[in-house]
């Protein structure tokens, strides 16, 4: 038995266990109030408990103590079904993941799908809520599962004019296909008894949802690492970032009353469209309403939407590919808050698969809220159909599409495996920090974010290669760019006297200009001292006597001579943005210690 798949069984067991301890207090609760299931089973808070104590959903308790032959209301018509075999017990002998270069596969299982009746679905027809709550099955095939008898309402078999009611529960049954996602590492930033921090790929779900179910954060964590963790922030399925997972409901409560009481300030990265203003906040205040659960579209309404506000702040542009590197400070937490206020402005996140279509929106990608909702949606409605996704950054509609082909056993559409737009969005969940400063999180700039940065560094480098050898100093290179092109250079000691590298570049260009531009970014291979022995002002200080506002970084300064250099928390409480570009530590450290073994 593989070790992946002995966590499995463990987990397994532990959910059993719980549930069986449970089952008693809900078998009473069901006889006093009827068979039919209630949408918020009142039973003692305690019993409803993991050994975590988390809340245990019905659905869960329903899947370790039903079977699908009970639950299909004692359909013996369907072979799949082994009828003493529990939901739970099905489920867990589908989790069975492949990886397959970048993508995480997970093999066909048979799935029966449960839900209790949610509020927006109160009064409505079963067939009218499949059509337009799901988008990766067509009408005709849900008439045609609901005509076969594999859909039921509390155990009765459905049929096509059947009405869902409140604390009606639904079940599906079906062979479930699930879209491969990104195979890319889960990285843990922080893990303690109570949550675990994560850095999350792109294009990875959080929970099961929609068409994904074991290729999603929790179900990884249950199946793979044995864990049993619950999300206590959230990301969408393409954003990338910090996620914080609670371990026991009092971490997790405990960081989710944080986040609801707005004391947790969040700090996003995005590349987009154009360029951004630089040297300047930019406010965006504007409502947002979910304009479509089937296709998660959100816009800006001002009549009846809900409270949205992002503070943005420009990092850096390359003008070779006319995009920008932005800070977000996202006020609020609604859906796709800060992928929308961005087009909202003009600035669309620059491979949004859905509000940087050009397709979709038109060559103004929905700026200032252009687009009429039907028509956006009409199209919406085609991508990853008979139409891959596109973005203004990857044009070419390469990604999942349907192949024309069909399942065999479910007679499914089969689609294509997908591609660049479908998983990775240029959004970065990068910092997490409490209000009160107690805690503080955040991860490195993802690569999407500094490549364009790198042939800087690479001439700080070079420059810093100029210094020579020394046995009181490191030897560290800067450059000053604006807008993509280097406006100085400089290198320690170019100028006479005991100068640095910043120093020297910043009074070359001041001999010939009076200011700065504005957006100008300086690149330093070691961080700026924050102390001079000399008397000189330190580093520093000069560059917060400038309008710079971006200070890109190859590696922090060793203690040799000055300790604890401080220059991160100086410039970052000053709103520069200090970017660490990784990869050139050994060079760099290599260079700015020639001579000093000597």
């Amino acid at each position: 038995m593989r070790i992946s798949q002995v966590k499995r069984y463990l987990c397994t067991k532990q959910t059993i266990s719980t549930v069986n301890r449970v089952a008693g207090a809900m078998s009473e609760q069901k006889e006093l109030k009827g068979t039919k299931r209630q949408s918020s089973p009142a039973v003692g808070d305690n019993a409803l408990r993991d050994e975590n104590g988390f809340r245990m959903k019905r659905q869960t308790i329903d899947k370790v103590t039903l079977t699908a032959y009970e639950q299909l209301g004692g359909n013996n018509n369907d072979k799949t079904i082994v009828e003493h075999k529990t939901i739970h017990e099905e489920e867990a002998e589908g989790a069975s993941y492949i990886i397959d270069g970048r993508l995480r596969r997970v093999n066909p299982y048979f799935f029966t799908y449960l839900t209790y009746c949610k509020m927006r679905w109160r009064d409505r027809k079963l067939l009218d809520i499949f059509v337009e709550e799901f988008r990766d099955r067509d009408e005709a095939y849900y008439k045609k599962t609901i005509a076969a008898g594999q859909v039921t309402i509390n155990k009765k078999v459905a049929n096509l004019d059947t009405v869902v009611k409140n604390g009606d529960l639904i079940s599906h049954r079906c062979l479930r296909r699930e879209p491969p996602v990104t195979s890319a590492e889960i990285k843990i930033v922080f893990e303690n008894d109570e949550i675990v921090v994560i850095d999350k790929p792109s294009g990875i779900p959080v929970h099961p949802t929609g068409r994904y179910r074991f290729n999603t954060i929790t179900k990884v964590f249950q199946h793979e690492f044995g864990k049993t963790v619950h999300p206590c922030n959230r990301l969408d399925r393409l954003t990338s970032g910090l996620m914080f997972l609670g371990k026991t409901a009092k971490g997790a409560d405990n960081f989710v009353k944080q986040i609801r009481d707005r004391s947790v300030k969040k700090e996003y990265i995005a590349r987009v469209v154009g360029e951004f203003p630089p040297n300047e906040e930019v406010v965006v205040d504007q409502p947002l309403r979910t304009i479509s659960h089937k296709h998660g579209l959100n816009r800006i309404d001002t009549e009846n939407g809900k409270e949205a506000r992002t503070i943005f702040q420009r990092v850096s542009y390359d003008p070779e590919s006319n995009t920008s590197v932005v800070k977000c400070f996202p006020q609020t937490g609604r859906t796709h808050q800060i992928r929308v206020h961005l087009q909202y402005i003009g600035y669309p996140i620059a491979n949004d698969p859905i509000y940087s279509n050009v397709f979709v929106w038109g060559e103004n990608l929905g700026k200032n809220n252009e687009g009429d909702d039907t028509d956006v949606i009409a199209r919406l409605d085609r991508i990853g159909k008979d139409r891959a996704a596109s973005s203004w950054i990857h044009p070419n509609e390469e990604g999942e599409v349907f192949t024309g082909e069909f399942c065999e056993v479910s007679g499914l559409p089969i689609y294509t495996d997908p591609g660049a737009n479908d998983l990775e969005l240029w959004l970065h969940a990068y910092k997490y920090e409490a209000e009160d400063k107690s805690w503080s999180y955040k991860t490195q700039y993802p690569e999407w974010a500094i490549q364009h940065s790198r042939k800087f560094m690479k001439t700080a480098l070079d420059e810093a290669k100029k210094c020579g050898e020394t046995k009181t100093q490191f030897n560290v290179g800067a450059v000053l760019v604006h807008n993509g092109e280097i406006l100085e250079t400089g290198h320690t000691r170019e100028l006479p006297g005991n100068t640095h590298a910043e120093q020297c570049a910043l009074e070359k260009y001041f001999k010939k200009n009076e200011k700065l531009p504005e957006g100008t970014e300086l690149y330093t291979t070691m961080e700026p001292c924050t102390f001079r022995a000399s008397g000189n002002l330190p580093c520093a200080d000069r560059i917060l006597a400038t309008n710079i506002k971006t200070c890109f970084v190859g590696v922090s300064e060793p203690d040799t001579f000055v300790k604890n250099n401080t220059s991160y928390s100086k410039l970052s409480e000053q709103g520069i943005e200090y970017v660490f570009i990784p990869g050139y530590e050994d060079e760099i450290l290599r260079v700015a210690k020639l001579g000093h073994d000597e």
